[in-house]
């Protein structure tokens, strides 16, 4: 039996985690959540992911920070990473732009907020295709 592909969500709304959390669980994804940049940090040093959700604004530090983190560190490369937004798409573009610029791995998708549950699971699913 092969085992439960795990995404780590990282978002300051605990009524979004807990509702992606039991999405993806109810599609069989182990999930674990992370209220915070920091606590996502530890999450991802504690045990890798399959993917991850990633809210791009959060207080504190910001999910835009923590991608860059993320993405330059070697042990979490090839990680799938969905960024999450509630900003508009101009504002993605902008986000897309800044990400090339820092020559950074980019996301494997952006879904914005609030997101279709049908088409995060077959983003997580397509991002999990991805990984070799």
């Amino acid at each position: 039996m092969e085992h439960s592909k795990s995404v780590l969500i990282i978002d300051d709304e605990p009524a979004m985690t807990t509702y992606l959390s039991t999405l993806l669980e109810d599609h069989g994804f182990v999930a674990r959540v992370a209220n915070d940049p920091q606590e996502g940090m530890e999450r991802l040093q504690e045990a890798r992911p399959d993917v991850i959700l990633l809210d791009l604004l959060m207080p504190q530090k910001s999910g835009v920070l923590l991608f860059q983190r993320i993405a330059r560190d070697d042990r979490f490369r090839g990680i799938p990473i969905i960024i999450l937004t509630g900003i508009r798409e101009h504002f993605v573009e902008d986000f897309r732009e800044f990400f090339t610029t820092l020559k950074l791995q980019r996301p494997f998708a952006y879904l914005e907020k609030p997101v279709d549950p049908l088409q995060l699971v077959r983003v997580v699913k397509d991002s999990l295709a991805t990984v070799h």
